[in-house]
């Protein structure tokens, strides 16, 4: 069964999600197979949708447009393995194998000219009037929202329940 890690822009740490159904949409809303919460995704960004053996990415009309690789994309695109996603501030990498079997090998750095000037260091970069931002759980991998809440704060995971910390913030 084929599955995606899934990075954010500026955000430490990835999570993966496995590609159970034939269709799962990405988006902001709650509602979306694979929601994460953040506003440079669409309420329904993209959608991965298996036909057979072969996997496919959609862009369902985004605001800010999605990615494969370094080409914009209308419509449907094929997949293969290690294809980057790119959705809002979102960074999927495709893999075609089971999520048991991709190991800790199944994530991948985002080589580009775009993220030559991200800063090291830590978790979560924004500036003053950037807008709130998006972690995943450090229990489940659910991304979730931590608007408007203090670094140190902690808050519950909308899809398991536990514990998170949001993380510190520093200016740009």
């Amino acid at each position: 069964m084929a599955f995606v890690t899934i990075r954010m822009k500026n955000v430490e740490g990835h999570s993966r999600t496995e590609l159970v159904k034939d269709r799962m949409v990405l988006g902001r809303s709650s509602r979306t197979d694979l929601p994460i919460k953040h506003t440079s995704i669409s309420r329904e960004h993209v959608a991965f949708v298996r036909e057979g053996e072969t996997w496919f990415v959609e862009d369902l009309g985004s605001s800010n447009g999605t990615w494969v690789n370094k080409d914009k994309i209308a419509g449907r695109r094929a997949l293969q393995e290690r294809d980057i996603v790119k959705a809002g501030q979102a960074r999927l990498t495709f893999h075609a194998g089971s999520l048991a079997a991709g190991g800790d090998d199944a994530a991948v750095d985002i080589p580009g000219d775009d993220d030559a000037s991200e800063p090291k260091g830590p978790a979560r970069v924004a500036g003053v009037d950037d807008p709130p931002e998006a972690a995943p759980c450090t229990h489940c991998g659910a991304w979730y929202s931590f608007a408007h809440r203090l670094a140190g704060d902690v808050m519950d995971c909308p899809r398991c329940g536990k514990r998170n910390t949001v993380p510190s913030m520093m200016s740009a």
